[in-house]
């Protein structure tokens, strides 16, 4: 990297390439920054997601950077000069049976010993959090740090704060290979064949991202999976928290608009991954509801109004991969997210923009989610 004119270029549109855009001009206004989107900014996986911003249930890997993260969130609107959806509304994680209630309440002391603000609630606190839960509920943690926002207004308040401080985004535009000279990063090429210089290539492709370092012989274990969300008519404003429960794949949440999101990880259909599609399966759709109105019986009484599906990079240890690329000079990677990337982002973006720029990488943020553990 040239001392007076450092070039990045970020190879995906998504949150995590955006927000590595504007953190880098941010740092440093002489460095010339081009994000490569092979279709729309917001058109894949950050734009269908359920747009959680939690710290509640991470694995001890994650845990520093989304605590950094949510310390940020709350001025992320003032900071973008834009509107994320953002409301700090907090989390709870019920318990419908036994077993869910003795999870609940041997993963408090560790989560709590790692500064995770966590209390335990019992049923009518439970109740109290969030009226109309069901009444088989046992109990459940509470995380008053927790929130949610939304997913397309946070991709375009990225997108729209780097374009402002002068990151060049590229839309229709795949990049195809990562040029190396002499074992360091000289350019990324396009789909037309033409090379865009660069010094550092950060790749944050989502599912895109192995088949693009397999060109280079670094060989990620990532795969593609199609996660399906659900959207409801609205009804009046009745739950704050975004709820989740112990042994049931849900996340559930009450929109502005009053309408409800629900999410959880449940499966869709990927017929070609070499193009950005999903397919929303029947059987998800009603296991998902199935889900969702035990937790919280108010919801049957609503009815689905939208269904869609984004695909998601996930790794064997269902935690993302980070850092510079071992051996080749001026590559990073940051993919297999695993569903779970958006409430990181503030922070995945200033260590992306540190580590491209030679800065402190506040190493402590990412311990344990570098990517020699999976590299070859």
């Amino acid at each position: 990297m040239t001392p007076d004119a450092p070039s990045i270029v970020i190879v995906g549109g998504g949150l995590v390439g955006l927000s590595a855009a504007f953190h880098a001009r941010r740092a440093e206004p002489r460095a010339r920054v081009t994000v490569l989107e092979r279709a729309r900014v917001g058109d894949a996986a950050s734009g269908a997601s359920a747009a959680g911003v939690r710290v509640m249930g991470r694995a001890p890997a994650e845990r520093a950077l989304a605590l950094e993260s949510l310390s940020r969130w709350p001025e992320l609107d003032r900071e973008l000069e834009g509107k994320t959806g953002y409301r700090r509304s907090g989390g709870l994680r019920v318990a419908l049976d036994e077993a869910g209630w003795a999870e609940a309440r041997a993963t408090l002391a560790e989560q709590r010993a790692a500064g995770v603000p966590l209390e335990l609630a019992d049923a009518d606190g439970a109740r109290r959090l969030a009226p109309g839960i069901s009444l088989e509920c046992r109990g459940g943690v509470h995380c008053v740090i927790d929130g949610q926002a939304e997913a397309l207004a946070t991709v375009h308040a990225f997108a729209a704060a780097a374009r402002r401080v002068g990151v060049r985004i590229e839309e229709g535009v795949v990049a195809t290979a990562v040029v190396l000279e002499a074992a360091r990063v000289a350019a990324v090429t396009c789909g037309d064949g033409s090379p865009v210089a660069c010094d550092v290539a950060i790749v944050a492709g989502g599912a895109w991202t192995a088949p693009l370092l397999a060109k280079v012989g670094v060989r990620l274990p990532l795969r593609g999976r199609g996660l399906q969300m659900l959207l409801t008519d609205a009804a009046p404003a009745s739950l704050t928290p975004v709820v989740g429960c112990f042994g049931r794949p849900l996340s559930l949440k009450q929109l502005a608009d009053g309408a409800y999101l629900i999410g959880g990880g449940w499966p869709a259909r990927i017929p070609n991954e070499a193009v950005n599609r999903c397919e929303v399966l029947p059987e998800s759709v009603s296991g998902s509801l199935e889900v969702a109105r035990a937790v919280y019986p108010p919801l049957a009484a609503r009815a689905v109004t939208r269904s869609w599906a984004g695909i998601e990079a996930f790794t064997p240890d269902d935690l993302p991969v980070l850092g510079p690329i071992p051996g080749v000079g001026g590559l990073l990677v940051a993919a297999g997210f695993s569903g779970h990337g958006f409430a990181l982002v503030p922070a995945l973006g200033d260590v992306l923009a540190r580590l491209a720029l030679g800065l402190d990488p506040r190493a402590d943020l990412w311990r344990g989610l570098d990517v020699a553990r999976y590299a070859s």
